[in-house]
């Protein structure tokens, strides 16, 4: 990777918090790093796309269900991210023990300060990357995908809480397949291409269909 790609991906927090969890967790997938790192699903396919295009993950397929991992040079790059951590966490010349009362609360206000500024930034970008990116099909295709997803976890959230029975959740989850095939059919008639994140949010809401489908007794989540 070079200096200044390197820079782009790993100076912004959002990048750094997905690898780091990427390595804690072993292997995951897109929806769950994007619950975690606080981001829009597309914003995290892209991120995940540039880890990719580094060498820094790879993406697994169990079933229908796509998962991310490090790679052996991700695994290294973790190792130096924390390292990074623990040091300027630990050194830190703005640590309160080097600073007066007075110091130490100036510090705190402004970190409070840049913080904020620095999370509505983010969003603000975040929400613009994907109005601007996505085309007004993709958008719509997505939000269906979302709203489907809702649904099926809703279903089994529901189903868990309720001690219901695995048949019983099957015939609740079962006609959400032909949703499914149903935005496959749109994706794949439409007249422009739609765009590769509203597909892999797709494949991924199949896959957790899937996956509730063939487990055991629904559990808590």
């Amino acid at each position: 990777m070079s200096e200044e790609d390197a820079e782009k991906l790993f100076l912004q927090e959002k990048p750094t918090r997905a690898l780091l969890f990427i390595g804690s967790t072993g292997k995951t997938y897109a929806s769950v790093i994007s619950k975690e790192i606080d981001s829009t699903f597309a914003h995290t396919t892209r991120i995940l796309s540039k880890m990719e295009q580094s060498g820094l993950i790879r993406f697994t397929f169990e079933g229908r269900i796509k998962f991310v991992e490090l790679t052996k040079y991700g695994e290294e790059v973790e190792a130096a991210l924390k390292d990074f951590r623990n040091i300027i966490s630990e050194e830190s010349p703005l640590r309160k023990e080097y600073l007066t009362a007075e110091e130490a609360g100036k510090v705190d206000k402004v970190r409070e300060s840049e913080g904020k500024e620095y999370r509505e930034h983010e969003e603000w970008e975040e929400e613009n990357e994907s109005e601007k990116d996505l085309d007004p099909l993709s958008a719509e295709i997505l939000e269906k995908v979302r709203n489907l997803r809702n649904k099926i976890e809703g279903i089994y959230r529901e189903a868990a809480e309720t001690g219901q029975s695995k048949e019983m959740l099957s015939r609740k989850l079962g006609p959400n397949s032909r949703d499914i095939k149903k935005l496959y059919n749109q994706i794949e008639n439409a007249e422009t291409p739609v765009d590769e994140t509203v597909v892999l949010a797709l494949e991924e809401t199949e896959g957790l269909l899937e996956s509730y489908l063939k487990g055991s007794k629904p559990e808590n989540v």
